[in-house]
Order: C-alpha cells, then structure tokens, then sequence
C-alpha cells in the first residue's frame, strides 16, 4: 500500500525530494517570503480541527545553482476518484524513465496567470514498477492530494521538478448532498485511439461540467498490453485529466501472457493507470481497489469485481465480497444507490446469459432497494424497466433499473433472452450516458456519438425513499 502524502502534521514537513540539488548555504529565506501566496485555498484550520496544516513549499535555488537536465515530460495523466471526493482526489502519471522528485503542485483556480509562488507541491509515492510484454521496464507515480475545499476548482499539474505536464482543472465535490452530473461508458476496448477517441470527446463536449467519469469494465481488449493502455490514456485524456475516473474492471482487463497470483482481478497494467479507494472487502487483496464505494452528493456508487464470481474463482473471495457488498447497502446513508461492474444481471447479447450471478447479486439488489446497475460487456444496448424478482413492477413500487452499454466499435447482436424486460434495446451504436442525480430525481439519457438522443428514463424520489419510475 502507498502511503499518501495528507495534507496533516505527520506529512507537513518539507520533503527533500523537493528541494532543489545545489543549493547554495547562503540561500535563505524568511517564513514570510516562503509562505505562499494563496494559502487560503486549503482548509482553514478550524476546519482540520486543531491547526495543524503546514504547506510544502517549493524553494527558488540562487544564480549559482547548476542548471536542472532536461527530462521528458509526464504521460498518461490520469485522475481518480477517491473516497473523500470533496476533500482528495488522486492522480497517477506515467514517468519515461525513474525519476527521483516526482511531484504534484496544486493551485486555486484564478483567471490570472500562474507564477511559482501560487503553486503548493507535494511529494508523490512510486506505483508498483511495470514490466511490459516486450519486456521494458516502466514506472508510474500517484499522490492523492487531501485537505482540499469542497467544491472548489483547483489547477494541478505532474512532474520532477524540472518537466511538468500542462496545467489541468478539477473540481471537488460538495460535502453534503448536492445535484450533479457523471458520465457513464461502456466497454472500450477495441480500436481505441482511432474510433473511441471521438465517443470520449463527443461525450465531454456533451457535458463538460460532469463531475466523473465512470467506466463499466473492459477498458482494453487485453489488460496486460501496454500499448493499449498507451491508447486509453490518449482517448480518455479530455474527460481523465479533469475528471475523476470511476472503473470497474472487466474480464479483458484481467487478461495475461503469464499466471497471475489472482487471476479473477486486473492486470498490474490496469492499476498502473488509477489509484483508486482502498476501501474494499478485507483480507482479499485481489480485489484491491477493484471492489471499492465512494459517497459522492447524496449517491453510493459501489464498484463490484464480477470476474470474482466466475465459477473457478476461490469461494472464499466471492463470499468476502457479497458479505462487503451487502454491509454497504444495509448502512447506506444516502439517499441514491449506483452499483456498478461489468457483467449483465441481464444480458442484452444474443446467447449470453449470466445465470449464477443473478442468482447472487438480484436478491440483494431487490432487498435494498438499489436504483441502478451499470454495466457493460455485452456490447450492445439495454435498459430495463424497474425490475423486481426477475419481473417487470408498477412504477411506484420497489425495484431497479439495470443498463448495459457499450462505447467502443465491437459490436454484437441483441438478443431475445430478457426481451420482456426490456424498456430500450439497441445495437450497432457507439454510445454514451449522461445521469443526473438531485436528492429527489435521477434521470439517464443515452446518446450516440452522433448526438441523437436514444433513450431515457428517471425516477422520483418522495421523504420515504421509495422511487417512481417514467420513461422520458
């Protein structure tokens, strides 16, 4: 496990990773001049509790400092969400080559331009060492930022003190519940850079303000292929870079040239590219960060590993997980239940039909009245209507809308299988979803890559919680 660099007193000294090589004895500085000039951005030391915020400051080297080497810049800059979206998100970047200061530095916001004295930096931990199928030998660094405002716009940017990525935008959540939007992406996988680059700008250009981005498995057709990875960072980059990154992971993601020690759970390749909760089933680190929740505005989104419920899987880590799954659905405070992974409840392709999972995961759904499944792995389309117990209910009664959708160009044909509990099937479309949540109305529109509108649906929630359904 990385340790994350909090924003609290045990992390508040200067790293010396930051400071400059070469630093003439001479140089000084008083507090004064060091303190940077928008500290007001963090939290206010009431809010920490006691005061205890001491920034990282960045120090200037004299004229007689040795020139920095030039260095390459950062790649595949990825944001992720994490488990306190309103105060930390995290970010991971590929490095070419090791490097020995690599950093975060955080802003506020401001129309103005930046200047160095605006920027705050952070250490940020090594990722796991990657070697690829050729054999190379790459590395990838993280840092969740914490202590952040909620609500807040923030610039950010990843580098070694020397090469820098450009500065990106990000904003953290509300603290409380809140309406907001996300957008939801079915299977990528195939044909990444040259066919999924457009579904990925179409959808940001359709909702920019979107809070997150969440993926429903399958983000490549061969999780251990760097060179794929290489392609999902590039597509994704307009929504990854200033979004977080919600995926679950999908049975191609789990792919490898070689045995694994989980072989249900995502290549190395996968987890080189988020750094995502850790808040998942104890004792079953296969599903590290694979099976994880966050609260997010008044929504428990909850990511589930279904690879894990294949049937080779050991029964101990599928046990694990139902036990954690139903934990979190019985203490939801929230007012919205998201669950999302990649295999279909209900299939949608011609053929498929996920017998064993169903029968795991649809009572508990049904139980806890969860509001909508998000999936994808099937490559088509298709929405229920609300859906308890295998069958179609009133629209004001208990029960859950499952989608499954796709993004990429692979494409299957729809099936007849679950027709009957179908409200919307289509096939032979790339796709993207734009939910809305409030506190008292959820509401989905599915879109092409052309812009047309496809489908849609929304519930309505009253003081009770129970949910009405209409198609819109």
């Amino acid at each position: 496990m990385h340790r994350t660099h909090s924003l609290l007193i045990e992390d508040s000294k200067p790293s010396a990773a930051l400071l400059p090589q070469q630093v003439h004895p001479s140089y000084r500085k008083t507090d004064a001049e060091l303190t940077p000039s928008r500290r007001g951005f963090l939290l206010s030391a009431a809010a920490l509790g006691a005061g205890l915020f001491v920034p990282f400051r960045t120090y200037a080297a004299d004229a007689q400092a040795a020139p920095a080497v030039a260095s390459a810049p950062p790649q595949r800059v990825m944001l992720s969400i994490s488990e306190d979206p309103a105060h930390c998100v995290s970010v991971v970047w590929r490095a070419q080559g090791q490097i020995e200061k690599p950093q975060v530095q955080i802003a506020p916001l401001t129309a103005a331009p930046l200047t160095d004295k605006d920027a705050i930096a952070f250490p940020a931990s090594p990722q796991a060492p990657l070697t690829t199928a050729t054999g190379e030998l790459v590395y990838s660094y993280a840092h969740s930022i914490k202590g952040l405002n909620p609500a807040t716009q923030y610039c950010y940017r990843v580098g070694d003190g020397t090469s820098w990525s450009e500065w990106n935008v990000f904003r953290t959540a509300e603290a409380s519940a809140a309406p907001f939007k996300f957008l939801y992406l079915g299977d990528v996988q195939n044909d990444i850079r040259s066919m999924c680059t457009r579904a990925m700008r179409k959808a940001y250009q359709h909702a920019p303000d979107a809070a997150l981005a969440l993926f429903a498995g399958d983000l490549v057709t061969d999780g251990w292929d760097d060179n794929l990875w290489s392609e999902f960072a590039y597509a994704t980059s307009v929504l990854s870079q200033t979004m977080p990154c919600l995926p679950t992971p999908g049975n191609h993601d789990t792919k490898t040239k070689t045995p694994m020690t989980y072989p249900y759970g995502a290549h190395p390749a996968y987890h080189a590219h988020f750094k995502l909760p850790e808040n998942g089933p104890e004792n079953t680190p296969g599903l590290k960060q694979e099976a994880y929740f966050v609260d997010y505005q008044g929504v428990r989104f909850i990511s589930l590993n279904t690879n894990a419920f294949e049937d080779d899987a050991p029964q101990e880590v599928q046990k694990a997980q139902l036990r954690w799954f139903e934990k979190l659905l019985a203490e939801n405070p929230n007012r919205w239940t998201i669950v999302t992974h990649h295999h279909p409840i209900y299939s949608v392709s011609e053929g498929r039909d996920n017998e064993y999972l169903r029968g795991l995961l649809r009572p508990l759904y049904d139980k806890y009245r969860v509001d909508l499944v998000l999936q994808g792995h099937d490559h088509a389309y298709g929405r229920t209507h609300k859906v308890a117990g295998d069958k179609i209910v009133g629209a004001s009664d208990p029960g859950t809308v499952y989608v499954v959708s796709v993004s990429g160009p692979k494409q299957y044909e729809v099936g007849p299988k679950f027709g009957d509990l179908m409200a919307k099937t289509a096939g032979h479309m790339q796709l993207y979803q734009v939910v809305e949540v409030s506190s008292d109305r959820l509401a989905m529109d599915t879109f092409g890559i052309d812009g047309q509108r496809l489908d849609g649906f929304q519930l309505t929630k009253d003081a009770s919680g129970m949910s009405t359904y209409s198609t819109t």
